[in-house]
């Protein structure tokens, strides 16, 4: 008795899940993203209980899509993580969650993933604070950068680009032209720093 009740709990298991997989699509093809995200947890629940998030990242994936298409960039921050391997979850990982929290304009949970992120996206949160025009956030971010780097630093060349750039939105072009001739002397190629270069040296002298 025991081995066919376990047949028919099985066999029950799988038919639930075919039936809230059948509505959660149809629901998500109809645009009705809350009742899609409802039906895919039905199916977590009846099916995935108790058990390790890898074993339903399919399912995740598909309420993070229609999370996204609903704006509910809240619950793509909960769930994101949860997609991955502790051991796997890295700064590319995050990275992917902030630029789908910067297209839906969340720039408040941006700030949070880079804050989480810490060193590991120091880099690009300067970048990123440098084109939202927070100046002294930007400012006291790379200076963090500069202090932890050496001239042999992989990467420095975007360090010092980025502490060029923010000299010159603070119209100190003589300081500016200091990291633009590092970089230009480093790497005579770099086509960016070098019209930078020229653009400063002309302000200088004005």
């Amino acid at each position: 008795m025991g081995i066919f009740s376990g047949i028919r709990k099985s066999f029950s298991k799988g038919a639930e899940e075919k039936d809230f997989m059948a509505l959660a699509e149809d629901f998500e093809q109809k645009c009705m993203y809350a009742e899609a995200i409802a039906n895919y947890n039905e199916v977590i629940n009846s099916v995935y209980e108790g058990k390790d998030p890898l074993k339903y990242v399919h399912l995740t994936k598909k309420i993070i899509g229609c999370a996204i298409k609903m704006n509910d960039y809240e619950r793509v921050m909960e769930l994101w993580k949860t997609q991955y391997h502790p051991l796997d979850y890295g700064a590319k990982e995050m990275y992917e969650l902030i630029k789908i929290l910067e297209a839906g304009q969340r720039i408040d949970l941006v700030m949070k993933v880079y804050d989480m992120a810490g060193k590991k996206l120091l880099a690009n949160k300067v970048e990123f604070l440098i084109r939202m025009k927070k100046i002294p956030e930007a400012n006291a971010a790379v200076n963090e950068l500069l202090v932890n780097s050496t001239e042999t630093t992989p990467g420095i060349e975007r360090i010092w680009l980025a502490k060029a750039k923010l000299a010159m939105s603070l119209t100190k072009f003589e300081e500016a032209n200091r990291y633009l001739t590092k970089i230009v002397d480093k790497d005579p190629k770099n086509l960016e720093a070098r019209k930078l270069k020229d653009f400063c040296v002309k302000q200088a002298r004005y």
